[in-house]
């Protein structure tokens, strides 16, 4: 996720989603989009190729910065799902940044068909970038992406939490918990 700018691509990134909560997604117009953003049709369209697109800010620079997170991790003698979920945790403080931008994602995105298949591949684009990342400081393919998939799954049910339960706590102590509880889950019973 970029960060929300006070630049026009910002505000019509925010419009969109504050629209789309609003009225629904079909219901919003780029025109009105442009237009509470306070910049004209065109712009919109300087900015973004369609509407969709305005929900997806490029990601380039986030997933080179997991990458690191994830090498640095495993250079400090993590295992790889410890790494992995490092990079988890520095997604969940780079989000936390801008909260209502999240809370609105969980509400718009996964209620719309075109959003939710391009939410697909952004996380995908994270996964690989995990997984990728473990692969290139040794970490066998294999346990490379159950460990990114496995850190990402924990992360998707942590954002579930938050965005439902706002007396939940902060992203980061409701990640945590729910990274406790997978661990748990992996324990013999007593």
């Amino acid at each position: 996720m970029g960060r929300w700018e006070p630049n026009a691509r910002g505000r019509l990134a925010r419009a969109a989603l504050v629209l789309s909560a609003e009225k629904g997604y079909d219901s919003t117009t780029v025109a009105e989009i442009a237009a509470a953003a306070g910049v004209t049709e065109r712009t919109f369209y300087r900015y973004f190729p369609d509407k969709a697109d305005a929900f997806f800010p490029d990601n380039t620079e986030l997933l080179v910065r997991l990458s690191s997170v994830v090498r640095d991790a495993v250079r400090a003698g993590r295992p790889p799902l410890d790494a992995a979920l490092a990079a988890v945790g520095d997604l969940a403080g780079y989000v936390s940044q801008e909260p209502e931008r999240v809370s609105l994602t969980a509400q718009v995105v996964p209620a719309v068909p075109a959003l939710a298949g391009r939410d697909l591949v952004r996380q995908r684009q994270t996964a690989d970038a995990i997984s990728g990342a473990l692969a290139d400081s040794g970490v066998p393919p294999l346990e490379a992406m159950l460990a990114a998939e496995t850190a990402l799954g924990i992360w998707r049910v942590a954002v579930g939490q938050w965005t439902r339960d706002p007396d939940a706590g902060t992203l980061d102590e409701v990640l945590a918990s729910t990274v406790e509880a997978a661990r748990s889950q992996a324990r013999p019973a007593q």
